[in-house]
């Protein structure tokens, strides 16, 4: 009897020990939601983000990209700002006004070099504005590490 007890001990205390390390590695990856309705830009951006290590989710218009960033555990967001059916200020000033959106960081990417639009999304909290022209795929990964603290 003795022999037996221990036997059946053993394996319950190995299966939660087992189990515990699968549960926890999903989220180990960043989220990177990139709202931009140019499909070359969308696949560069996808598979340089992918190749780096991050779960890479699209978004193809500003209301996609807001019920994306509502529904999803998005760690950071790239948005555009000239967006067809939602912009990206209005998708910005959308996601602000929820609680799960207060939150998130946002970083523009966009070709719009006006300072009405530039001060309108600093006004919304984005962490940083950058014109697509001058920023690689490379950089861009590099500011979303830095912004992770990765």
């Amino acid at each position: 009897m003795e022999e037996k007890k221990p036997e059946k001990t053993k394996p319950e205390t190995e299966a939660p020990v087992e189990k515990m390390p699968v549960a926890a590695k999903p989220s180990s990856k960043p989220t990177v939601l990139l709202v931009e309705d140019d499909p070359l830009l969308t696949k560069m951006y996808k598979s340089k983000f992918e190749s780096e290590g991050f779960i890479f989710l699209t978004a193809n218009d500003g209301v996609e990209g807001l019920e994306k960033a509502q529904k999803e555990k998005i760690d950071i967001i790239i948005l555009d700002l000239m967006m067809p059916k939602m912009s990206g200020i209005d998708l910005l000033s959308n996601l602000r006004s929820g609680s799960k959106g207060k939150n998130i960081p946002v970083i523009v990417l966009t070709n719009l070099t006006q300072v009405e639009e530039k001060q309108q999304a600093l006004d919304l909290g984005v962490k940083e504005y950058l014109v697509k022209a001058n920023q690689t795929p490379g950089q861009i990964v590099e500011k979303i590490k830095m912004y992770l603290g990765k």
